[in-house]
């Protein structure tokens, strides 16, 4: 291990946090001002040639190492900058920074108590306490993961070992392949507006992704219970099983929630596993404004399974994910998914490692158990609260402003989605969408996102999310799109 030889490594890392310090605090607060770009925007021969990439045979010690990380600071974007909303997280805060250091100081496993005593009970106590604001019971608990994508395997996983246990140690054989078996082909269920990482599931478990039935949805996004209730009757026809219903609480494209409870009738009439993806809104269930105001999570309880995301809407540092069940907590994901590995497990029900799929954990509910400690269910309630304002004061602007659009009004959550269209222009609304994103992104002012559904053309999606965005920024926003397209000549321009 390179370093300063002759310094202990307390010291060594005392010289190296002091410098750090100095440039953390300086990228925060340029990200905080409103005239510093949110990145500076390079292409990747450009970047090769900014910076040093070459891992060398000696190191370079400290010295060496600040100028890589002092580039690395200057051309990565800065999500402290409220500017930045492109994807459905934004910056993290103080606290979700000192969670962080305070997770590499220790360099914890959680897989078993004995190594990670204090953080094991962290994650136990707030799964516990995600699951009763859900509306669990005194059972509801659950684990974290690495990612929603990685909540929603374990969640599949789970309900397939324990609706057919037989899978785990003989393999996935359905009638008609073996006409003994007690399942037909395994189907799952999510609406048109899920999450790829459904379709990736059911394709690293085997099931084939064509076993995945999309539900039609309705105008603003949910899915429709009556085909949903349609399509399951038409798959036993066929003589298949269906197992798994996915609900979505706040679709990734439009942000829209899934009527949980009407699901939750049709899961529990066909014998089905009812899980519930609110990777990116399920941590709205925060804020009591929500729960009194909203259906969102009317049913919450009667779900198997909720994955939700503190990483995202609650500003916790990625990657911090967790999957909650009414089922005996923790203990459930143990029972339908733990092998013997006696070298390593020895019974403890303490260690949650045993209900993965894996086996080395980060310890990621150190960071919401902190968040909430540091802010208060209050606090993150807040926080949720800001945000859905502003999210609806940005609607009300995109309306009121000439060549707008909106896709859905009002806007179902926190992505306000619209298209710019051109007067007097014949160019595919699709061209024109990312034409004008790539201006406005390579500018660096800002980072935006753009989306397609299908059958609807490319449209800009807009996240509110981080607690620093303001009006003034939403209309600049605009006021650069706008600039973007007097820009352009749209007859002339070659669009690929």
């Amino acid at each position: 291990m390179v370093g300063v030889h002759e310094l202990d490594q307390a010291t060594e890392l005392d010289i190296m946090l002091t410098r750090m310090q100095e440039l953390v605090i300086q990228f925060i607060k340029q990200g905080q001002d409103e005239i510093t770009p949110v990145v500076k925007y390079r292409s990747p021969e450009e970047l090769y040639k900014a910076m040093d990439f070459h891992l060398p045979l000696k190191g370079t010690g400290i010295e060496g190492t600040f100028d890589l990380v002092k580039s690395t600071l200057e051309y990565s974007v800065n999500s402290w900058n409220p500017r930045f909303m492109d994807k459905l997280y934004a910056g993290t805060n103080p606290i979700g920074v000192i969670a962080e250091l305070l997770l590499a100081v220790l360099n914890s496993n959680v897989h078993v108590y004995q190594v990670s005593p204090v953080l094991t009970l962290m994650e136990i106590s707030v799964t516990k306490a995600v699951a009763s604001l859900l509306d669990m019971g005194e059972n509801g608990g659950g684990l974290l993961c690495p990612g929603g994508s990685a909540s929603n395997l374990l969640a599949l996983v789970t309900a397939r070992n324990h609706l057919f246990p037989s899978i785990k140690s003989e393999g996935y054989f359905p009638r008609p392949f073996n006409p003994a078996s007690a399942y037909g082909k395994l189907i799952v269920f999510t609406s048109l507006h899920s999450h790829y990482s459904i379709d990736k599931s059911a394709q690293v478990m085997g099931l084939g992704t064509n076993n995945i039935v999309k539900v039609p949805v309705d105008a603003i996004g949910r899915m429709k219970v009556d085909e949903l209730e349609r399509l399951i009757k038409l798959s036993i026809e066929k003589g298949e099983t269906p197992f798994f219903i996915n609900a979505t609480a706040g679709t990734t494209v439009l942000g829209a929630f899934d009527p949980i409870r009407a699901i939750s009738s049709i899961a529990k009439r066909y014998k089905c596993w009812l899980h519930v993806d609110g990777s990116w809104g399920g941590t709205a269930v925060f804020s009591d404004r929500v729960k009194e105001e909203k259906d969102w999570f009317d049913g919450s309880g009667l779900a198997d399974t909720f994955t939700l995301n503190p990483h995202k809407l609650l500003g916790v540092p990625l990657q911090c994910s967790m999957l909650v069940t009414p089922h005996k907590a923790h203990l459930l994901f143990a029972q339908a998914n733990s092998l013997k590995a006696d070298y390593l497990f020895h019974g403890n029900p303490y260690d949650l490692g045993a209900g993965t799929i894996g086996c080395g954990r980060r310890p990621d509910a150190a960071k919401v158990f902190l968040a909430w400690k540091f802010y208060g269910q209050q606090g993150l309630g807040d926080r949720v609260d800001k945000a859905i304002e502003t999210a609806q004061r940005f609607t009300n602007m995109v309306r009121e402003r000439p060549h707008f659009k909106l896709v859905v009004d009002p806007s179902p959550f926190l992505q306000v989605c619209f298209w710019f269209i051109p007067p007097k222009v014949t160019v595919d609304i699709s061209h024109i969408t990312r034409e004008l994103h790539r201006r406005v992104n390579q500018s660096g002012e800002f980072l935006v996102d753009h989306a397609p559904l299908r059958d609807v053309p490319d449209f800009f999606r807009i996240v509110i999310n981080a607690p620093t965005v303001h009006l003034r920024d939403l209309e600049r926003l605009l006021v650069a799109i706008e600039e973007a397209n007097a820009s352009i000549d749209w007859e002339t321009i070659n669009i690929t």
